[in-house]
């Protein structure tokens, strides 16, 4: 199944794959469980964001990986949809580990389990 970054309903396309076809995706897929933690975080992001090698999985994305993303632009928004039942929204971002001038495309939707997908495309 084909998933596109810009694919309305791209959270359950994601959960349709297995974590071998996230991987292979074209742009970054991060996954969180309802506490933040990570819960699948795709070879793709690991490389284009410059996280590399480093272990990601269980550990809190808003304190220990992306903290720059803790703010209320970012942070706050998904906060604010998820107390309005569904998070769904799409935002430009600048910054990532290898380049803090890095420009990004990032959407945000809750996963039908109760956590989040982050996918990050970035220019090629």
């Amino acid at each position: 199944m084909p998933v596109s970054f810009a694919d309305p309903k791209i959270a359950r396309k994601l959960e349709a794959l297995s974590d071998e076809e996230r991987h292979d995706l074209p742009f970054g897929v991060i996954k969180l469980d309802t506490s933040g933690l990570v819960v699948f975080f795709s070879r793709t992001e690991a490389r284009q964001s410059g996280w590399k090698k480093r272990p990601a999985i269980g550990i809190d994305f808003f304190v220990n990986i992306a903290p720059c993303m803790a703010t209320p632009e970012f942070k706050g928004r998904i906060d604010e949809a998820a107390r309005h039942g569904v998070v769904d929204f799409e935002l430009g971002w600048v910054g990532d580990f290898d380049d803090p001038n890095g420009e990004m495309t990032v959407r945000i939707q809750s996963a039908a389990d109760g956590g989040l997908w982050i996918c990050l495309e970035r220019p090629e």
